[in-house]
């Protein structure tokens, strides 16, 4: 129960250090959007949360009404199955995984990659566990990540631990599909156990 509440604990955190972000972001005058960027490139620390969104790869973009990333695609690696949030939002949970469909349950064992945003869970500086989510949320600017939009995600052992970061990231690893309980309460369906991670740059 302690790991539970630590966890509902980080996600209120989350929430209010974004409620800045969110009041930046309604300041900006409609139509003021950059293009978006292909080249990889850095961001400085002082930008927020919307100028990093606005450099997300073409065709990307985020739902207005969520704050969902959509038409993220990962990129082609050998051996990995590019793995989107869209596809992984057609199964809406149901107890004892029923319903999932086949073509989300002949992913389990397979190496996939992913891109989405690193959310805090345990550890807030050299991160070895976290959520995997294609948004980034507080209590009036998108929505907290269900069980369908988020990856639970461990770190391979030669990995380096992660800073906590609004910057997108890309997830290499071996997916998991199955009920992970704490106390009895299901807080995981998708799981990577040996995850390698890259900042991204945009």
């Amino acid at each position: 129960m302690d790991r539970l509440l630590v966890f509902v604990l980080s996600l209120v955190a989350g929430g209010l250090w974004l409620q800045g972000v969110v009041q930046a972001r309604e300041r900006a005058a409609p139509g003021e959007r950059p293009e978006p960027r292909s080249e990889i490139r850095s961001v400085p620390a002082q930008e927020t949360l919307s100028a990093a969104l606005a450099r997300l790869p073409p065709g990307a973009s985020v739902d207005p009404a969520t704050g969902l990333l959509i038409g993220v695609v990962p990129p082609d690696l050998p051996g990995c199955t590019p793995l989107t949030w869209e596809r992984l939002r057609e199964y809406a949970y149901q107890p004892g995984l029923e319903g999932l469909p086949e073509s989300l349950r002949a992913l389990d064992g397979q190496r996939v990659v992913m891109i989405g945003f690193l959310m805090p869970v345990f550890e807030w500086d050299d991160i070895r566990e976290f959520h995997l989510v294609g948004n980034h949320w507080s209590c009036c600017y998108g929505v907290p990540p269900g069980l369908d939009s988020a990856v639970h995600v461990r770190l391979a052992p030669e990995q380096e631990g992660l800073p906590s970061t609004l910057k997108p990231i890309r997830v290499v690893g071996t997916l998991r599909i199955g009920e992970q309980k704490e106390s009895g309460i299901v807080y995981a369906i998708y799981s990577i156990p040996d995850a390698e991670v890259v900042l991204l740059d945009y």
